[in-house]
């Protein structure tokens, strides 16, 4: 019985859902075979003379007992191959080499085919999979890869980021093929005693990840629409008496609905007091009429994640108090836009919005000056936006370039008990939003979300499709 009222429930709320329109049995806008090719073609070109790149996909995780964390593709060998399968090592050469009979500068080391694991967790590409979904030509088993695969006196460094990615963490599986490359490899590294050019690595990856290609681009575009949607749904539904863990499952659901795998970090709904706690996740109080909701939530689709935040009223109404902070972080957060031009300095962002922020806490007797002020704003306005939610790129005094995407997101967080009247205390404001450097300036991925407190309370106004 009950399952048929349920039934009828959502017969009647379909006509109220926008679902993404998916033309395709599966969706076919992940980034190219050619993309990949790119990255590693433009990396090649940044190393060294005698220099090989040595790349790992990330360790399947145990979560507990027989369940296993969902795998998440490390991005940086995400980036440069699409492939989403453990077990796997990219080696990228300046110059060609021989490899099992092959010659090239790129070799690709991949699970292989078993048709008892496939029963239960899904098709594996396999050698040949690899070669034709990816356009890799030089594919083989990861069984292939030995320590007398290749000669290691045949170079000179080697750039490798795998030492800091806890390739050898006790959190896997036994016996693991990635730990026994791993493994392998460092080994060579020591016997050979070659250097690994972490700095270097570095530096490469930063210069490449940190300008956004056009494929990149369109699934950042992708990534902030939905992230939107889910913020504007939870202004229209949220009310006194829903818990912030309500407001997190509305967000995540328009996330899920649009076609995201999964959030791009764990949802922050805090409200009132919470809402000071910079990366809240526990999302269970009870939301009272009068408090603020901090929500920093944000879909990632295909790899790449948005990172948007929105504060507002839960009643739909912000206090005299609560707008007096909102409008001062709104003033930041558009300066700190309006210093997001090519050619200005990546720390110019925080520095414009800082500004703002101190001169209007001493203003309204919160700070006596700026030192006290930054305990109020004690984060950075701006990090970059990507494959990681902190992604790579230029910072400090380095120049923004076009085709760097980063947030711009100052925030003032009053917790009680603060050396300041008592009105402003459990205030905590973060406007943030995603911001494209373009050739003449920048664009707001993230525009389509209400920031000023007129918008907001005129959109709290308007019907959820969670109102019935």
């Amino acid at each position: 019985m009950l399952r048929n009222k349920c039934f009828r429930l959502l017969l009647l709320l379909l006509p109220a859902f926008s679902w993404a329109q998916q033309t395709t049995e599966y969706p076919n806008d992940y980034l190219s075979p050619e993309f990949h090719a790119g990255r590693r073609t433009a990396f090649r070109e940044m190393m060294p003379n005698n220099s090989v790149g040595v790349f790992f996909a990330s360790q399947v995780r145990v979560r507990n007992n027989d369940v296993d964390y969902q795998y998440a593709q490390s991005k940086n060998f995400y980036y440069f191959t699409g492939l989403e399968e453990p077990n796997a090592l990219l080696l990228l050469f300046k110059q060609p080499v021989t490899i099992l009979g092959a010659t090239g500068t790129e070799f690709i080391f991949v699970q292989n085919r078993d048709p008892q694991r496939e029963l239960w967790t899904g098709k594996i590409l396999g050698a040949e999979g690899v070669k034709n979904k990816y356009k890799i030509a030089n594919v083989f088993t990861n069984d292939k890869f030995t320590a007398n695969t290749f000669d290691f006196n045949t170079v000179d460094s080697v750039l490798t980021a795998f030492r800091g990615e806890d390739i050898f963490s006790k959190y896997k599986r036994s016996p693991d093929p990635l730990s026994r490359m791993a493994g392998i490899v460092d080994s060579l590294i020591i016997l050979h005693n070659k250097p690994i050019a972490a700095r270097t690595t570095n530096v490469i990856l930063t210069s490449l990840r940190g300008i956004k290609q056009p494929e990149e681009i369109a699934l950042l575009e992708k990534a902030a629409k939905m992230s939107c949607e889910g913020h504007n749904d939870v202004i229209r539904a949220i009310k006194p008496g829903m818990t912030e863990y309500q407001a997190q499952a509305i967000m995540e659901y328009h996330f899920k609905k649009n076609g995201s795998e999964y959030p791009g970090y764990p949802s922050i709904n805090g409200s009132s007091e919470n809402a000071c706690v910079l990366h809240y996740i526990t999302n269970l109080r009870l939301m009272k009429d009068g408090d603020l909701l901090l929500s920093d939530c944000a879909a990632e689709y295909h790899g790449y994640t948005a990172d948007v935040t929105r504060t507002i009223p839960v009643n739909g109404k912000f206090t005299p108090e609560q707008k007096i902070i909102y409008e001062l972080v709104l003033e930041a957060q558009d300066s700190g836009i309006a210093a997001c031009k090519p050619g200005n300095p990546y720390n110019g962002v925080d520095a414009a919005a800082r500004r703002v922020i101190n001169r209007g806490l001493i203003k309204l007797g919160i700070a006596a000056n700026e030192q006290e002020a930054r305990q109020y704003f004690p984060h950075g306005t701006s990090h970059h936006l990507g494959l990681d939610v902190h992604d790579m790129g230029a910072t400090g005094p380095r120049p923004l370039q076009e085709g760097m995407f980063l947030t711009v997101e100052p925030g003032i967080y009053i917790p009680p008990g603060s050396k300041c009247d008592k009105k402003w205390w459990s205030i905590g404001v973060r406007i943030e939003d995603d911001i494209l450097i373009t050739k003449d300036g920048n664009r707001n991925l993230s525009a389509s979300s209400p920031r000023t407190v007129a918008e907001i309370e005129k959109m709290a106004k308007q019907k959820s499709i969670f109102d019935k």
